[in-house]
């Protein structure tokens, strides 16, 4: 299809023409945009993560990642899917083998909200434990990505719900701590539903990076002021190239150490590898 042949595009950076004789009287001065004050940052991780419960991990990948996809010619989707893995690997997640169970599903559609709504009367399983009126929410929602997960929490030794008295599902807790959560949360499974339309004009880098976001992470776009990231990629603001380093530094944060730090305290790890990505090079705001 002729949409596809925008996927392929690459930008090319022209060299900068010799300059020759005195150096110009004035120098060149350049000046970065200051970063947002670091309360803004951690405001923006409450706001993307749907301002948890202080007492409630956030969720994270922990089984090897094995990814499927449909609705793509395999030419646009096979590189899609080698840079997801490609970013799994780098924070760390362990990646599936050739013949895995796919636990992420990247689906491109005609219409999202159609589909959720056919999955409710036909595949109900596939939404798991989600909240029945954010199901119904979904099937509302017009925009054109359509992202849930299934998660599963376990004892922060990875410890699962065992049947208790009168059957009722009981999670042996080891003590209690001020500093560390007595629970994680695992996803067990994404999936990241996107109209076809709607990649007009994206790269292959730009979609593979918004998945990414939306598949390791249980994240809530929203509308940002001061803060570059890919969730706004189907925005009407523009989109940066892929993943920005407040993008990184939330990921970074979130599968760094055991799993069962307080928001709060996952929020100043982001914050810190946020600086790291910077100082490293990466793109400011």
């Amino acid at each position: 299809m002729a949409w596809l042949a925008s996927l392929g595009g690459a930008s090319i950076a022209l060299p900068l023409e010799a300059q020759t004789g005195a150096l110009p009287a004035d120098p060149v001065v350049v000046t970065a945009r200051p970063l947002p004050p670091r309360r803004e940052t951690l405001r923006w991780f409450g706001a993307i993560s749907g301002y948890p419960d202080g007492d409630a991990p956030l969720s994270r990948l922990t089984e090897p990642l094995c990814i499927a996809s449909s609705g793509l010619a395999a030419k646009a989707a096979l590189p899609v899917a080698d840079r997801i893995l490609g970013h799994a690997e780098r924070l760390g997640i362990r990646l599936g083998g050739d013949k895995c169970r796919p636990n992420v599903l990247i689906l491109f559609v005609d219409n999202g909200a159609q589909q959720v709504a056919w999955l409710i009367d036909h595949r109900p399983g596939i939404f798991g434990d989600l909240p029945f009126a954010d199901v119904r929410a979904m099937a509302k929602d017009k925009g054109p990505v359509h992202a849930w997960h299934m998660t599963a929490i376990t004892s922060r030794d990875g410890d699962q719900l065992v049947p208790g008295a009168n059957n009722i599902p009981t999670l042996n807790i080891p003590s209690a701590s001020r500093i560390t959560l007595p629970t994680k949360s695992h996803i067990a499974a994404a999936v990241v539903m996107i109209d076809r339309d709607a990649v007009n004009g994206k790269t292959i880098h730009q979609i593979a990076d918004y998945a990414t976001m939306r598949a390791l992470a249980v994240v809530r776009p929203r509308r940002t002021e001061g803060i570059s990231t890919i969730l706004t990629l189907f925005d009407e603001q523009a989109a940066p190239e892929g993943l920005t380093p407040f993008d990184w530094g939330y990921l970074r944060g979130l599968y760094a150490g055991q799993g069962n730090q307080r928001p709060g305290f996952q929020y100043a790890a982001m914050a810190r590898f946020v600086d790291e990505e910077i100082n490293a090079g990466g793109k400011t705001p």
